[in-house]
Order: structure tokens, then sequence, then C-alpha cells
């Protein structure tokens, strides 16, 4: 049974006003009443304090109007049942506020936050990681599998896993989760071939069956996803493909923005701000060439920022195809000796050697196809600290507790996007990277 094609752009307006409000209500009970029945378990007593407390989060960040979003957080006091402001709740939904909560909920995904949470523990991941497996293979292993793709491009990569893994998927009888978001707005003259392909996007829409459960969101800085409602909030497996440069190349927390700026100018040449056809561009001059790019193209967010995503909403996640330069970074964040994390000293590969050390020397040592544990080879960092860039508010602290790191872009039987199988015919490009990691919660003392 086929569904009709969803469109490849952000969330949809929020609800302006209390009238809006309530349709929106009742739609999404409507439209999931799965869903809203699910929502019972959540208003419970021994879990409503907690799920105020998250609707007030949620709604604190959604991108309701101001007098709205303040009504609503006025009226859902988390600190008790009946700190609830009952008659401000029913102006605002139309509801009783039992049944406001619970729509609420709905409406703002938190049942579906609650139905996502579950699966394996993080020691569980890296037993299975470490059986000689393809990440993916955990897909296999759970209940109700999901990925998040992160600057999902062209959507080779979800063609790629779903024919790799969506046969044995149905044949166990599981629904299949896959979101993917990409920063390039569709419609843009600029990013080329990254942009996803419209004939991919409707065999993933159009033509999809009831259990593929597919979403595609362009034009989103993956910083910043709180105010996506219909993202889990938890995937089974996390990817980056092809980390962007600069993007993730230099740490903001490291690096200050003159040494940032100064050294994009040497390497990339002098760059500025344009409008070209009506659009935002960057132009660079690079070796007597004006190129131009999306506007964010020299938006550097760093490494940090998506660790923290990551470490968040993946159970397990893979980082593939990433170039010399954003990979040193990475390595830095994930290791706990400060020392491979000076201030202000740009990571060239003239330094490299010299603040890594035997890190350094053992893992330029690996030769295409090999791989190492990095706990092996350095202490993982316990603690991974917040990062400015990253705008999600997810308390709590977090770390990963193993890392593997493979050297190459493309491996038997792992499914891989364009850009991986790209590396092979850059021959000025030293080869790639490619890390899983498994995240864990770090007990509060």
């Amino acid at each position: 049974m086929s569904r009709p094609p969803s469109t490849p752009a952000a969330e949809p307006v929020a609800p302006q006003n209390p009238t809006q409000l309530r349709r929106f209500l009742q739609e999404s009970k409507s439209a999931d009443p799965a869903a809203w029945e699910s929502a019972r378990k959540l208003v419970h007593r021994s879990k409503l304090e907690h799920t105020l407390a998250r609707l007030v989060e949620r709604i604190q960040h959604s991108p309701l109007p101001g007098t709205l979003r303040d009504g609503l957080v006025a009226g859902l006091n988390p600190a008790s049942t009946e700190g609830v402001d009952r008659a401000r709740l029913k102006e605002l939904t139309g509801l009783p506020p039992t049944k406001a909560i619970r729509a609420l909920c709905v409406y703002f995904a938190l049942v579906r936050e609650e139905a996502s949470s579950s699966g394996p523990a993080p020691h569980e991941v890296e037993a299975f990681v470490k059986q000689d497996v393809s990440p993916y293979d955990l897909l296999l292993q759970v209940e109700k599998p999901s990925l998040l793709d992160l600057g999902a491009g062209d959507l080779s990569l979800e063609e790629e896993l779903l024919n790799h893994y969506f046969p044995a998927l149905q044949e166990s009888g599981k629904a299949l989760t896959l979101h993917a978001v990409d920063r390039l707005q569709p419609g843009s003259q600029f990013g080329g071939t990254y942009h996803a392909d419209p004939e991919r996007l409707r065999r993933l829409t159009h033509d999809a069956p009831d259990t593929l459960h597919f979403r595609f969101w362009g034009g989103v800085d993956m910083m910043d996803l709180s105010t996506y409602h219909h993202l889990l909030a938890q995937y089974t497996v996390l990817t980056c493909h092809a980390p962007a440069t600069p993007t993730f190349a230099y740490e903001p927390t490291r690096l200050s923005s003159a040494t940032i700026h100064s050294h994009l100018t040497k390497t990339k040449g002098e760059y500025r701000m344009v409008h070209l056809r009506g659009e935002e561009a960057l132009e660079v001059m690079h070796r007597g060439r004006r190129l131009t790019f999306p506007a964010w193209k020299f938006v550097i967010q760093g490494p940090l920022a998506l660790l923290n995503l990551a470490v968040r909403r993946g159970m397990l996640c893979v980082f593939a195809a990433v170039d010399d330069e954003v990979f040193w970074e990475i390595l830095a964040q994930l290791v706990e000796d400060p020392g491979m994390r000076p201030g202000d000293v740009v990571f060239t590969p003239d330094v490299l050697p010299k603040i890594f050390g035997h890190v350094h020397q053992t893992l330029s040592s690996l030769k295409v196809g090999e791989r190492c544990h990095l706990s092996d080879v350095t202490p993982l960092r316990q603690n991974l600290p917040a990062s400015t860039a990253h705008r999600e508010r997810n308390p709590g602290t977090h770390r990963f507790r193993f890392v593997e790191i493979r050297r190459g872009a493309v491996f038997p039987g792992m499914p891989a996007g364009s850009t991986a199988r790209q590396f092979r015919h850059m021959s000025e490009e030293v080869p790639p990277w490619h890390l899983i990691l498994v995240p864990e919660r770090v007990p509060s003392r």
C-alpha cells in the first residue's frame, strides 16, 4: 500500500492561537489513536511530574508564539498535580486537564519518545559491535529498529541500507523508522549532486511500504533539532557520513574565531557573503577562481557539537568517510588526555605527531581495512563537555564507552553513501576514517 509523498522541508507551521492549537491537538489525536491510548501511561501519578517537566521543556523550545507558549507553560506547573492550572489549560486546549496533557504529549511526540527509549543497554551494544559484524546489523536485533542520518545528501545511503536490510526486517515483521536530515535547502541553486535525489525521495515516500516509516527534512540545522517533534528521542543507529569540512574541522572551544578565520583565509582563500539570483551565498576566491557555496559553508560548529548530538540521540553511532582534518579534531574530543586539545593550535599535518604522539603513530600505521579499539591506545574521555554550538536541551552527562576506528571509506557488507564511494577516485586525499561509537549516560554520583 503506497502513501502520498511527504514534503522535503521543515515542520508544519505551528499553531498561532488557541483555536488553531485545539484543532492541531484534535488532528494529532485522530491521526494516531495508538499514541493517544499510550499517553495514558504518561499521566499516571507515578510519571506525571516527569511528564509535565518534559512537556514544559519541549514547549519552551517550540516555535509556538510567545503568548501561547507562556500560557501553556504557566498552565503546566510540573511541581505537582495540584499545581496544574485547570482553567488555563481548558481555555487554551479546550480539554479537561488530564486529556489536555495527553493530547500535548501526542502532539509534542513525547509518546513516541517513550516508545523509542527502550532498547539494548550500552554494554550490550558494545558486546554486539565487538562480534566483528556490521554496526548496522543492530537494526535486526531490536524490536523497534530506527536510524537517523545526519547530512543525508542524495539519500544514496538510505537506498543501500534498505536494499541490504529491509527484506530481513519485513520477514521478521518489524517496521523500520528511517529519518534523514540535511542542511541544504530544497530548491537551492547551490549544492549540486548533494541535494536529495528526487527519484529516490519519491520511492522512499510515495512507493514505500507501510512497514517503512521514512521522513526527510531539508534545510535543517542538525544542531537544533529540538523543534522537530516527529524525530525520536533516541535511535537504534545514528549516522553521519562524510562530516562536513570546515564545519566540523575546527573546535571553537579550542580555537579562537580569529585563528579559524586566519586559517580558512590562508588555506581556502578570501571569502565573503554575496547574493546571487535572490539567494545568499558564500563566495570564495580560491587559487584565482571565484567559487560559490551555500551561505553556511564556513559556519563552524566543531566536532564537540556533533558528538554532543550523537551521544544523546544514538544507541550506536557511525561516522563514515571522515576526512583527515575532521578526524583529528574529533579524536581530540574523544580522548582523556587534555594535552591533545591544545589551545589555539590548528591541527596541521606537521604538528599532529607532536600533539598526539604514540596515538598518531599507532593510528597512522593502520592500513585501509584495518581497525583498532581506541581505548587500547589511550584512555577515553569520561565526561563529554557541552558545546557552545549544540542547542538541544537534554540534561545529563554523557560519554562514549567504546570507540572503534577503521581506516577506509567503504567496507564489505556495510552500506555506504555516494560520498564514501568517491574517495577511491580522489588521488589527492589521504584514506579517510571510519568511527563506530557506543554512547552511554554517566551515572550521577
